[in-house]
Formats: C-alpha cells, sequence, structure tokens
C-alpha cells in the first residue's frame, strides 16, 4: 500500500507526529517513510561570497560583465 501523510517533526521526542490517524495499518507496522520537507532557506548568489579569490575571482568578474553589460 502507499498513501501521502502529512506529519510534524518533534525534534524534542525524535518522532514524526501525524496530522491524522492512518486508517489500514495496524498499530505496531513498521512502515517506510519517505521525507518531502520545504526547503527552510533559499540560497542567494550573496552566499558564494569569498569563494573565488585572486585571477579566478577576476576571470568569473569579467564573464559577468560581458554577459550582463552595464552602460556606463
Amino acid at each position: 500500500m502507499s498513501k501521502v501523510v502529512k506529519a510534524k517533526y518533534d525534534a524534542a521526542q525524535n518522532a514524526l507526529r501525524l496530522v491524522e490517524p492512518l486508517e489500514g495499518v495496524p498499530n505496531e507496522t513498521e512502515v517506510e517513510v519517505t521525507l518531502n520537507a520545504p526547503a527552510a532557506y533559499e540560497s542567494s548568489i550573496l552566499d558564494y561570497r569569498g569563494c573565488l579569490s585572486g585571477e579566478n575571482g577576476e576571470e568569473f568578474a569579467a564573464i559577468i560583465d560581458e554577459m550582463y553589460p552595464i552602460e556606463k
């Protein structure tokens, strides 16, 4: 049987708490869980500051300038 259910994670108890009871699943039954948690953080290009240095940084900046020229 395959079923999608919603649960809340309880870190203090190291447990998933179901929002609704599981119909048709006997107590103490071992089940397999696939977790799809919403992204807690959406990364930004600013997160990559300082990753490149020296010549690599200058080369990357030149590529960006070429792709997205700024009128001066």
